[in-house]
């Protein structure tokens, strides 16, 4: 795991500065530490977006500039530069792994993340070619003061599972895992301690103890890292292929503090629309985010201490216009020399790539199979452009709305299994919401499903016990039983919860029932979302079946 930390300024005092220190690499100069792509855009969106919050104080650091050394001694210079009531924003992009600890047993576990620097040598580790989670702990709590506020974001994995097998002809995610090979977990050399005097006067120290195997919180920091500890964190051409390389993580970060709300008036990551994003709002809208952009398979994590949820990290928006989210056309490839002069004919809601490796989607005419960018198959039966069209406006919508999620109030949960597994032929699916404690009394919940083939169906309420869709006490709600039937592939069931019934909306879904309307949901749902007397709030989440 790498840890990196982005920082972003605060405007509530004049006083106040946002101080950056982004660090990326991306070419490892070692057969056995694949070089990346998606840092260096990472880096530079990242630079751009301090310094167009108005970060005078970025210092950036590129491939053969990042050791051990240089890291440190940025954030110790940092330090002594901070004020009270600062941000710090210390960022990290590129590939992670995992050693073993030298103390066993600890609160921390027995794993060490550590971040491989260029020129890492997993055969003779060298102190200043890698950077271990405690000693960034150890930086953080001895050069920061507890009065200046640190957002760390690190884009990169801790290890690596995958749960869904995956087509190798169209699997365009890249992992940011550093090793080729059967080890994952390695054995590090010594490290020094930290090599400056500590910044925090000494009656502070005991407050910010050093890399201790069981480490308290720091009550200053803010960490986000890209996934979960038995998670690779991923990266690719986003939003569609031939656009840059990116990190999930980052481009969510990126896109949630620049792209405009549907009523324009906020930011997308600001769930409540009081003009600011805190802490708590940064989570879940990455936590959706994330999770969408990677099929299930990533899903971040923000640590802080209890209370900072409703700290705000900024107070006013970008200076700069407004960047709407986009949903482009997506390229889809056929190796059949038919069905590729047929994808060209006609208009259509896709753009003909010229091979596998250029394409969003790869179909496969003989079997009717359509498969994603992920490695997916996500629909099957795609005989000809009917049914690839309703397929490729069903991910057209998604990705329209996917910007909008806000799952403050509540979130979908698909059971009985875990979250991205595959259910196979007849299986029993739950279709369940998690709701918020503090879910007012009169809530209301339309849920309806998109199908693999883009088919709208609705889900709830639909039987009269449903009634109106009125959420009982607590926000609970009864479970939605249904059956992984054909066609298979991946399906998405949305969720509106409003403060009332979306009487118009409901009229329109019962029209589109169990027709292939995918697009036309979109902008009535954005009409919903962008209505301040609905208080809307939007949840999706994917079901894949099939064998």
């Amino acid at each position: 795991m790498a840890i990196g930390a982005l920082y972003l300024s605060c405007y509530s005092s004049s006083y106040a500065e946002t101080r950056a220190l982004l660090v990326g690499a991306w070419k490892f100069a070692n057969p056995q530490i694949p070089d990346l792509k998606g840092p260096e855009n990472d880096l530079a969106a990242m630079d751009t977006l301090m310094r167009s919050e108005g970060a005078s104080d970025v210092t950036v650091l590129r491939n053969d500039q990042v050791s051990r050394t240089t890291v440190e001694t940025a954030l110790h210079a940092l330090g002594l530069r901070a004020k009270p009531g600062d941000w710090i924003v210390f960022y990290y992009s590129g590939h992670g792994a995992e050693a073993h600890t030298a103390v066993k047993g600890t609160r921390d576990g027995d794993l060490d993340q550590f971040v491989p620097l260029p020129g890492f040598d997993q055969m003779h580790p060298d102190a200043e070619r890698f950077i271990v989670d405690k000693d960034f702990y150890a930086w953080l709590s001895r050069y920061i003061p507890p009065s200046v506020k640190v957002l760390m974001i690190a884009d990169t994995c801790h290890s690596g599972t995958m749960n869904r097998s995956v087509d190798p002809a169209l699997f365009h995610f890249v992992p940011r895992l550093a090793f080729r090979g059967d080890a994952d977990v390695f054995d590090l050399v010594a490290r020094p301690a930290p090599q400056f005097p500590a910044v925090l006067p000494d009656t502070d120290a005991a407050a910010f103890p050093m890399a201790t195997p069981d480490r308290p919180d720091l009550p200053n920091v803010i960490f986000v890292g890209a996934a979960q500890d038995d998670q690779v964190a991923w990266e690719h051409e986003l939003p569609v292929t031939g656009a840059p390389s990116r990190g999930f993580l980052t481009y969510s970060f990126e896109q949630g503090l620049t792209a405009r709300s549907v009523d324009g008036k906020t930011l997308v990551a600001d769930a409540n629309g009081d003009g600011k994003i805190s802490v708590g709002e940064l989570a879940i809208y990455l936590d959706s985010q994330v999770r969408g952009l990677s099929g299930e398979r990533q899903k971040p994590r923000t640590s802080f201490v209890s209370g900072n949820e409703n700290l705000a990290l900024f107070a006013q928006f970008p200076a700069r216009a407004p960047l709407a989210p986009q949903s482009p056309l997506p390229g889809v490839f056929s190796a059949q020399p038919g069905a590729q002069a047929l994808l060209a004919t006609g208009d259509h809601p896709w753009t003909v790539a010229t091979s596998a490796a250029q394409a969003d989607f790869l179909w496969d005419a003989r079997t009717g199979k359509l498969v994603r960018q992920t490695g997916d198959t996500v629909a099957q039966g795609v005989t000809g452009p009917a049914q690839l069209r309703g397929a490729l406006e069903k991910w057209r919508a998604i990705g329209a709305l996917r910007p909008y999620m806000n799952e403050t109030r509540a979130q979908l949960v698909i059971g009985p299994q875990t979250s991205g597994a595959r259910y196979g032929p007849d299986a029993l699916v739950n279709v369940a919401l998690k709701h918020a404690q503090d879910l007012p009394a009169s809530t209301y919940v339309t849920i309806f499903d998109l199908t693999s083939l883009g088919t709208v169906q609705l889900l709830y309420p639909v039987e009269a016990a449903d009634g109106d869709g009125k959420l009982g006490p607590g926000g609970a709600m009864p479970v939605v039983n249904t059956q992984a039937v054909a066609p298979y592939g991946a399906d998405h069931v949305v969720a509106l919860v409003t403060a009332a019934p979306p009487m118009q909306f409901r009229a329109l879904l019962q029209t589109l029932n169990n027709q292939p309307a995918a697009m036309q949901v979109v902008e009535p749902i954005r009409k919903v979302l962008a209505d301040p007397a609905a208080q809307a709030r939007l949840s999706i989440a994917e079901i894949y079946t099939g064998s």
